[in-house]
């Protein structure tokens, strides 16, 4: 999710090195990925969602597929396909596949969380 801070940001934009940020004197959204849960975990197996949660913030924040119930669902969905994507990335061999399944299992356990709890901050 984001969350609003006093700040000056007026337009962010991505180039080849990193984030660009223009002045103004606006309150600006600022990233603090997945809230009250941890981006990176060991429990039940080793994950990092941290580049799925900044994506869903963004999604939260630009509404690309819309401001409504339906263009919330496809953000979260997004979320989660981007989660087991990571999983499966991570965990591609045969023989890791338990971890990979345990590793889907949290990524389901994130994405029923935001489809629970992330309306107010659509």
């Amino acid at each position: 999710m984001r969350r609003l801070m006093a700040g000056a940001v007026l337009a962010v934009g991505l180039t080849g090195g990193g984030a660009v940020a223009v002045s103004s004197g606006t309150a600006v959204a600022q990233e603090d990925y997945c809230t009250l849960s941890p981006d990176v975990g060991y429990v039940p197996v080793y994950y990092d969602f941290t580049s799925s949660c900044a994506a869903h913030d963004w999604c939260y924040e630009v509404k690309p597929y819309g401001d409504t119930s339906a263009g919330r669902k496809q953000c979260d969905d997004d979320f989660r396909a981007n989660m087991k994507g990571w999983c499966n990335g991570y965990y591609r061999t045969w023989w890791q596949a338990p971890a990979r399944v345990a590793c889907r299992g949290t990524a389901d356990a994130y994405y029923n969380a935001v489809r629970t709890f992330g309306g107010a901050f659509f």
